[in-house]
């Protein structure tokens, strides 16, 4: 029962959101105690969702789950951006940060390499496509254990030193 709820749930939340303008990133569905928690990691295909457009968005959800009674009278509803720190687990992830420093820590050796660091380029279903130092790197999806944003603090202190 409560497998076909999350996935229902999921389907018609994802709705909601794509029609928002946004994209679900990852969905978490719980039961606690006498209630059900509910959490929705949202961003924009192209990265940069603002904390106006989560509350935006929490409040349409808000508002179907409260006419639908799919989760009763008490549950607790997050609406948030997956954060820096989220790992990056699908292409759409890679994508959604291309241009950006990523650390990417792999399944097996690539050229002797556990871990890769470098520009993410490009992102598909199958591969992503990563400038590390000279070189660039494509690499399957199925290789990738886990990947991380990086902070580039130079770059950015460039940035703000340019539009100084």
């Amino acid at each position: 029962m409560e497998n076909n709820l999350k996935e229902e749930l999921r389907e018609k939340i994802e709705k909601i959101i794509i029609e928002g303008g946004a994209e679900l990133v990852d969905f978490k569905f719980s039961f606690y105690g006498v209630k059900y928690s509910l959490r929705c990691f949202v961003d924009y295909a192209s990265g940069g969702i603002t904390i106006d457009k989560c509350s935006e968005l929490n409040r349409k959800i808000f508002s179907f789950l409260e006419e639908t009674k799919l989760l009763g009278e008490d549950f607790t509803l997050e609406v948030n951006s997956p954060g820096l720190d989220c790992p990056l687990k699908n292409y759409k992830d890679f994508l959604r940060i291309k241009g950006n420093i990523v650390g990417i820590w792999l399944e097996s050796p690539i050229d002797t390499k556990m871990y890769l660091e470098g520009e993410i380029i490009d992102a598909n279903e199958r591969n992503v496509a990563l400038k590390a130092k000279d070189k660039v790197y494509t690499v399957g999806l199925e290789k990738i254990k886990i990947g991380k944003a990086r902070l580039d603090l130079q770059n950015q202190r460039k940035d703000i030193n340019q539009e100084v």
